[in-house]
């Protein structure tokens, strides 16, 4: 959930998520067929020798089935012979070697079953992989914005819930399909054979249930779009209950937290019946239509047995055909309600593999090498994604080399500078260039490989500290990376953690003090030795003591760098080279210290202000 829902949640009481933009209506999906078929020829056919073992087995697992049928028919047959008579008897040999022959037909079918589930499972796994790596890369390779304006619990939830609904319908397709239509229709072929009065009854009884099955699977398809959708909503709200747990604490906010939760878990649960009613209703449609089928056979077979028509066997073999189809359609029925879910699946990931990013490099764009670090800003205007107007035709120049500080007010439009100079977001209007080149004209890599950002709320990932540390500089040795953790005043803590360099940093670096967090940050900056140094209230965390330490450590690592300060303390800015004070969106005052507090004003307003 975005902060400012937070807050407003905080001010109003709500109790279930908001998002920063409002819900657009969506397109209608695609077909589901097409939805399916794409994302088996992109992600599954690849991996298809797992599939065609699987099949292979499939066949042979529905041939032992149909061999169980024929030896309970011969079994049957041989049983009455023997008690009747007919044609001097059958000898109990007969009778032993067909109940041996079903033991080991059964034995044949439960070792196929296994292994065609191994490779099936297999393949599926392996395209799931595929799959959830070409969304990931989607989102990380796409439009920041894209990503900072939706609650992270509605990525998460792809990645699990999605991937959930792809993998059972995947699966159900792979180890169904085959092995249940080539039963199906082996058993029909074995009864047309016997008897084709018995087989037709089946033939019959059974596709008057195909109408209500497939309608019960597309009314699934939007209820789990809806359901996945609601899934991501309670991520988020889970995951930002856990991480907001000082505040929850701090302001016995246990109550209402509670409630939120409460009300996104009902409403998970309401969606998931929806889907599951609809589902539920798939077997006892088949099994009243197998039921159908039954009685008529066996009513059938009865009556030919009074007239001396049908055997004992046959009255055996049909009873085991029904046994080993009915299984078997039902799973052929419950694949048309599966695959809707998945293809409802589908479609969301094909949203996000599909979004076309709104910021993306220009065809034949420039990579710059070695930037000289000239920063211009001119008559730039920016809207975010919601509305809010937060650069309204913002001008300024940093020169190479120069250290430039922007402050103002919260809003004022700073952090958004940087936005724009990183090219995280393209500015509506004006230009943004660096050396003279338009940052649209530059590929975005190289752009961005310029450039080290050191940010108020410095993210480090569940790794070691120096593994952090080195995300700066992939190849840097650990003599480097040392050497750039002493320039950020770090060495000395780390190396007093059990495990020194090596010790984990922990989830959005959990094991470190904020302080802690924003040294190792600041070493990782100064690693890159980029030409141009974004500092956004990066020293905001640290004690007098530290930061004046970590001043002293930037002003050497500064020298011939272009830097850009966002920050509130006065002991930060008073030393910049100029200091641009900006007011809504706009540069209002530009000059030293000195000179403005000369002045007398915004500048002037800001620093009493901070003083008193």
């Amino acid at each position: 959930m975005p902060r400012r829902a937070i807050s407003s949640c905080m001010r109003t009481g709500c109790s279930t998520p908001r998002r920063e933009t409002p819900i657009k209506s969506e397109p209608a999906p695609a077909a589901p067929q097409r939805s399916l078929w794409r994302l088996f020829k992109a992600h599954f056919w690849p991996h298809r020798a797992w599939f065609f073992g699987g099949t292979a087995l499939a066949l042979l697992t529905a041939l032992w089935g149909i061999g169980y049928v024929a030896a309970l028919d011969y079994v049957g047959n041989s049983l009455q012979a023997q008690m009747t008579g007919e044609g001097g008897g059958a000898p109990a040999g007969w009778i032993w070697s067909g109940i041996i022959a079903i033991i080991l037909l059964t034995a044949g079918r439960s070792l196929s079953m296994y292994g065609m589930t191994l490779l099936n499972n297999t393949g599926v796994q392996r395209g799931l992989v595929s799959i959830q790596t070409v969304q990931y890369d989607a989102l990380i390779s796409g439009d920041y914005a894209r990503i900072s304006a939706d609650a992270s619990g509605s990525f998460v939830s792809r990645f699990i819930s999605d991937v959930i609904s792809i993998r059972e319908a995947a699966l159900r397709f792979a180890n169904n399909f085959t092995k249940s239509l080539a039963t199906v229709v082996g058993v029909l072929i074995w009864l047309f054979w016997k008897d084709w009065q018995l087989a037709l009854i089946i033939a019959v009884v059974y596709p008057l249930a195909l109408g209500p099955v497939v309608s019960l699977g597309n009314s699934v398809r939007k209820r789990a779009k809806r359901s996945a959708e609601q899934t991501g909503e309670v991520t988020s709200l889970l995951s930002e209950g856990f991480q907001s747990a000082r505040v929850v604490k701090a302001f016995g906010l246990e109550g209402w937290q509670k409630a939120r939760a409460q009300k996104g878990f009902a409403e998970r649960s309401k969606l998931f019946l929806k889907v599951l009613s609809k589902r539920a209703g798939v077997d006892p449609v088949l099994e009243v239509f197998g039921g159908l089928a039954l009685a008529a056979l066996l009513g059938f077979v009865a009556w030919r047995i009074s007239q001396g028509e049908n055997t004992l066997g046959d009255l055996l073999g049909v009873i085991g055909a029904v046994a080993v189809a009915a299984p078997e359609v039902r799973a052929l029925g419950s694949i048309s309600a599966v695959a809707q879910e998945g293809a409802a699946a589908a479609d969301r990931v094909f949203e996000i593999v599909d979004a076309a990013p709104k910021v993306a490099d220009k065809p034949g764009a420039l990579g710059i090498e070695a930037a000289r670090g000239e920063i211009e800003f001119s008559d730039v205007r920016f809207a975010y994604p919601d509305g809010t107007q937060a650069l309204k035709g913002l001008s300024f120049t940093a020169r190479p080399g120069e250290t430039v500080a922007f402050v103002g007010a919260s809003g004022a439009g700073k952090s958004t500078v940087f936005n724009l100079l990183m090219r995280l977001y393209d500015a509506d209007g004006g230009a943004v260039r660096l050396d003279g080149l338009d940052v649209r004209d530059v590929t975005g890599a190289s752009l961005r490989g310029q450039m080290a950002l050191v940010a108020q709320d410095s993210a480090l990932f569940d790794d070691t500290i120096a593994n952090n540390i080195a995300l700066g500089k992939l190849d840097a040795a650990r003599a480097a990376v040392e050497t750039a953790a002493k320039a950020a005043n770090a060495h000395e803590f780390i190396q007093a953690m059990p495990g020194g360099y090596d010790a984990p940093a922990g989830e959005m670096g959990r094991n470190l003090s904020g302080g802690q967090r924003q040294r190792v940050a600041l070493a990782r900056a100064i690693l890159r030795g980029a030409p141009i140094l974004l500092l956004d209230e990066a020293t905001s965390a640290l004690d007098a003591e530290s930061e004046a330490r970590v001043q002293e450590a930037l002003s050497q690592f500064a020298r011939g760098r272009t830097v850009l300060i966002i920050a509130h303390r006065l002991s930060t800015v008073r030393a910049a080279d100029r200091i641009i004070v900006m007011e809504d969106g706009r540069a209002v005052e530009e000059g030293t210290h000195d000179t403005l507090m000369a002045k007398g004003g915004a500048y002037k307003r800001l620093v009493e202000l901070q003083l008193s």
